[in-house]
């Protein structure tokens, strides 16, 4: 069978199409990703993760406050706090393993993250914990366990502590520090 140059161009984007078609079936068939409570406002920015967690496994540290006191340590004033996760991967998703959050003894005091979730490119997922909730008191913590396709990329983890105490408004952030895993 001779396949002239137009028959060639044709054939080689209905073998594309369908290799796109293929994907697209698998990722379907593979299911939307499940979206946690904690992080469902960010559905979007969550795709169904590897089959295995193959890659480079890394562990961040964030000090969160949920407390700090004042005015000479007679006033407590309580924080809500946001904890936020980013891909700043153009290409790769993010797989989070744990999002745990401690309290000021290092006590467990939840988990916000029952499985594995794969953060697509550019996404930023976030944990918050309200003004109300000061379980965490006055040193908590975050301690995310995330798994990368490469060495070159690792998520971007900070969190923001708001707070308002009569007329003043406090606000601070911390940066997430990798440690030991």
């Amino acid at each position: 069978m001779r396949i002239g140059r137009g028959s060639a161009g044709h054939l080689a984007a209905a073998l594309l199409s369908a290799g796109m078609l293929a994907g697209a079936a698998a990722q379907e068939a593979a299911g939307p990703a499940k979206v946690p409570p904690a992080i469902a406002a960010f559905g979007d920015a969550i795709q169904p993760g590897p089959a295995s967690l193959t890659g480079l496994h890394g562990r961040t540290y964030v000090p969160v406050y949920s407390s700090v006191m004042a005015i000479g340590g007679s006033t407590r004033i309580d924080f809500s706090v946001t904890l936020s996760i980013h891909n700043g991967s153009s290409t790769r998703p993010i797989t989070i393993e744990r999002i745990d959050y401690y309290d000021t003894a290092g006590k467990l005091v939840e988990e916000h993250l029952p499985e594995p979730v794969a953060i697509r490119p550019y996404g930023t997922i976030q944990v918050v914990v309200g003004q109300p909730d000061t379980r965490g008191g006055l040193g908590a913590n975050f301690i995310v366990d995330w798994t990368s396709p490469t060495a070159s990329i690792e998520p971007i983890i900070e969190a923001v502590m708001l707070s308002s105490h009569g007329t003043q408004g406090y606000s601070f952030s911390s940066v997430g520090r990798k440690v030991e895993r």
